[in-house]
This record gives structure tokens, sequence and C-alpha cells, in this order.
């Protein structure tokens, strides 16, 4: 595979601020904790789902009106159900007994947790080891015979917006039922959110 190690600097440096930016708002969450990230596994504390769901429909949003304006292709990833089922079974495994994912890991750092250390060596150890694995991977797991870059609005035939909508609706119910959940148990409320 021949590809470059390092972006250019610009995206980069994008690619840090945005990052940066996207720590800190983990971070202020409370999602950088793994009590926070072990509570929504149980179902008893949604802020992690309240968190995601946001940022997907801000970025949806976002990359729609950018589209609107400036119409560029989408870079959609091609995969098969097996390849996402797969990788999305490893992820969550990974996630439930770490406590976290990706992003709230390197966030954990920052705020100086020590067992995060362990996920970001597991990050490094997977990455390589799939970097390894990756042409094997295409030709039995992923091959282009099978794979797919229709989108949800495509497949369906509805506009994107529909599907932003949807998203926006699952984060104001996610909001009011914490919110109930808050009064019906008020000992539950964390004090910094």
């Amino acid at each position: 595979m021949n590809t470059n190690f390092f972006a250019i600097p610009t995206e980069v440096i994008a690619g840090l601020l945005v990052g940066l930016v996207f720590g800190f708002v983990l971070n202020k969450a409370a999602v950088t904790r793994a009590q926070t990230i072990v509570g929504q596994l149980m179902l008893k504390d949604f802020t992690v789902m309240k968190v995601m769901m946001t940022a997907i429909a801000t970025g949806s949003l976002t990359l729609f009106l950018l589209r609107s304006f400036h119409p560029v292709p989408a870079s959609i990833s091609a995969t098969t159900l097996f390849a996402a089922l797969l990788g999305g079974g490893i992820f969550g495994i990974g996630m439930a007994v770490l406590g976290y994912c990706p992003g709230t890991c390197v966030g954990a750092l920052s705020t100086k947790a020590k067992d995060a250390w362990f996920g970001l060596i597991g990050m490094l150890v997977g990455a390589g080891l799939y970097a390894e694995a990756a042409p094997w991977i295409k030709q039995a797991i992923k091959p282009d015979s099978e794979t797919s870059k229709i989108t949800l609005s495509e497949h369906f035939e509805l506009s994107p917006l529909s599907f932003i909508g949807a998203i926006a609706l699952c984060v104001a119910f996610l909001i009011l039922f914490d919110k109930y959940q808050s009064k019906k148990n008020p000992e539950n409320r964390r004090s910094n959110l």
C-alpha cells in the first residue's frame, strides 16, 4: 500500500483543532469518565447517547448545508453488512471492557486517567494489526463485489433532511427523558451537567 504517512500541514492543523474542540466538549459533557460510558451501556445514563446524537445531527446538518451551497461528492466508505457487524462487535467489546471509546479514551488521558493508557496501547496495537491484515480483510470480508456506498436516504428514496430531522427528534426525546428521570430520581442527577 503506497500512501503518505502525513497529510498536508493545513489538514493536520485543521484536524488537530477539530480534535481539541471535540475533546473539550467530550470532557465538559463528562463522557471522558469510564463510569459515564458504563452507565450508558447499562441503560442508566444517556449522556453518551445525547452527545453522540447531537454530534451526528449537527455534523449531518452542517454537511448538508455546505453541500447545498458548494456541491462536492460525498466521501462514503464502502462496506458490507458482515464487516460492519464484525467491526462494530469488536468496537463494542473493547468499549465495554475498557469503559472508553477511542475519542473518550484520548480525552480521559487529558484528565490523567491512568486506565486510559491501556486503551491507547490497545488502539495502537489494533491499528497495527488491522493495517497488516487489511489486504486479507479487503479480499475475504469486504470484497468489492459485495460492498455498497448507498446512503440511507438513497436506499429509502427520502430527503437527507428527513433523517437529520429524525436524529434531532431523538436528541430532543433523550433530553426530555433525562429531565424526567432527573425529576423522578434527584439523587442520580450529576452536579456537572
